[in-house]
Formats: structure tokens, C-alpha cells, sequence
């Protein structure tokens, strides 16, 4: 099925979903972004179905919108990375399932305006979404899930290599605000006691800022690749979280965003869990 076809059809279903007042509002994709991008659309009319859009721009992780609806019943156009998002909302008791309805997306990969692969779907390999009330399916995709990112390779001297993504960064935040995990109410650096923020970062606070968020998201990343495609900077941290994802679906066996059943890997405890640090230690032992 092209992108052609699926974009007639999620028109077609969300003009029947506000028709029926199955939904209030629908979350998807419309035209308007930089280089072609589509952005993300908000609406509650039948009739507005009709802008909607569906091709290989449509990268914006659509899932924390959700957060600011949780009172009304919506329906998401969702790529299985937005999708694994909202599994893990509702896993953490952020969302009411019964309020939403997933227009699940079958996607091979959301691509830049050269036509490359965008950071995060260069290695995913869940092309079909985990839970949906309606999947779209596109058959060039496979429904094999593969396994995650291999935590084999070491982060130990790696140090230079981080301290030159440091010296790009400016500390502003924008990988922080596009990850569907970083929902806090007020977040750890934006807390004056102690001050995580001084008025001239310097690489001391911009390292505490990309460590403390890779161990937030222990655990909780659903591998969507948002904050490094954001970056104004080019900084490239992301193989923090991956090597970090990688270590928990090894130790633990849970990747994030699969089954809306299995409660997250950091917020259960067994006595038979393996005591394994993250440098050093043995993880078969």
C-alpha cells in the first residue's frame, strides 16, 4: 500500500471518527513545515480531514500532545515509534486508554529533504505498530521486531568523544522538549536548589544535564531519534540512550513500548534481578 493509499485512508477514518463523535479531536499531519515537513495538526471538524497528510516528512513524534488531552476522547494518527510512546504513557498511568483511539501507521521510515533516513529510523526495525484500533497497513513492510541496539560496545574512554558533542552544545533545551519522555511538571535543571543552571554553562553543566537526562530515560526511550533530528547544533548523544537502552532490554529483557502489560523495567523489582553496573561488573554473573 502506498502513501497515497494510507493517506486516503486516515482521511476517510478520522472524517468517520468525528462524524460518528467516536472522538473530539484528532491529532495527525498537515502541510506547513520547513523544507517540506509536515507539522503536526490538531483539529475537530469532519470536513478538516481533508488537510491531512501522510508521507515520508511526517517525522514529528505526535505522542505528548496526548498529555495535554487527557480528558477527551482523541484519535492519533500514529507511527509505531509514537505509538510505542503512548504504550509507555500508559504504562505509567498518564493516560486512559479508553480515551484514545490509535490510527496505527505500518512505516518503513521517515526520511530528511535529501531523501536519507532520519536519525532513529536508520536502525529501527519496528515497522508495525505494537497496539493500534485501527491499523493502516502498508505490505512493504515486514512484521518482524527485531532486536534493539547490541550493549556490547563500551562506553570506557569514550570521554573525549563526549566532551566534543559538549563543546556544541549550547544547552538549550530542544532535545528535552521533542522527547516524548521529558513530561515533568519542572524539570531537574530548571530547579534552583542546587543550581543546575548557572547564568554561562559551562561543559560541567552540560554534561550533567546530557548524563542525568540518558539516566531519566533508562528504561523509558522509545529509540524515535527526535532529539538528535532537532538539534540546531549537530550534537549527537544519543548513543548515551542507546547504550543505555541496549543495557536494559540485555539485563532486563524489556524494551520499551511493546506490550501496554509488562510494568516498566525501572519501577519493578525481583530478588532474582542481576546486580550489574553500568562500567565494569559482569553481566553474566
Amino acid at each position: 500500500m502506498s502513501f497515497d493509499v494510507q493517506r486516503e485512508k486516515i482521511k476517510e477514518i478520522c472524517k468517520g471518527l468525528l462524524e460518528s463523535g467516536q472522538v473530539e479531536t484528532v491529532i495527525g499531519y498537515t502541510e506547513g513545515g520547513i523544507e517540506g515537513m509536515r507539522i503536526p495538526y490538531i483539529f475537530g471538524k469532519p470536513e478538516e480531514a481533508a488537510a491531512l497528510e501522510w508521507d515520508v516528512r511526517c517525522a514529528p513524534n505526535l505522542c505528548k500532545y496526548l498529555l495535554e488531552m487527557k480528558n477527551k476522547k482523541v484519535g492519533i494518527v500514529a507511527k509505531p515509534c509514537d505509538v510505542r510512546g503512548i504504550v509507555h504513557y500508559l504504562v505509567e498511568s498518564q493516560l486512559i486508554r479508553e480515551n484514545i483511539y490509535i490510527i496505527g501507521m505500518d512505516c518503513a521510515g521517515m526520511e530528511d529533504v535529501d531523501g536519507d533516513k532520519l536519525p532513529g529510523c536508520v536502525e529501527c526495525n519496528i515497522k508495525r505498530p505494537p497496539i493500534f484500533d485501527v491499523r493502516v497497513e502498508n505490505r512493504e513492510v515486514s512484521d518482524e521486531v527485531g532486536p534493539g541496539k547490541d550493549a556490547a560496545e563500551k562506553l570506557a574512554g569514550d570521554l573525549d568523544k563526549f566532551k566534543k558533542e559538549m563543546d556544541k552544545c549550547i544547552l538549550c533545551f530542544s532535545c528535552r522538549q521533542s522527547c516524548y519522555g521529558c513530561y515533568c511538571k519542572v524539570c531537574f535543571m530548571d530547579r534552583g536548589v542546587p543550581n543546575w543552571q548557572p547564568a554561562a554553562p559551562d561543559a560541567g553543566a552540560k554534561m550533567v544535564y546530557h548524563l542525568g537526562r540518558a539516566m531519566h530515560l533508562s528504561g523509558r526511550c522509545i529509540e524515535c531519534g527526535a532529539c538528535e533530528r532537532v538539534c540546531a547544533s549537530g550534537v549527537n548523544v544519543r548513543y548515551l540512550i542507546q547504550e543505555v537502552t541496549g543495557f536494559v532490554e540485555k539485563i532486563y529483557d524489556y524494551r520499551t513500548g511493546l506490550d501496554v502489560d509488562t510494568s516498566p523495567v525501572m519501577a519493578s523489582y525481583k530478588f532474582d534481578d542481576r546486580e550489574v553496573g553500568f562500567v565494569g561488573g559482569d553481566a553474566d554473573e
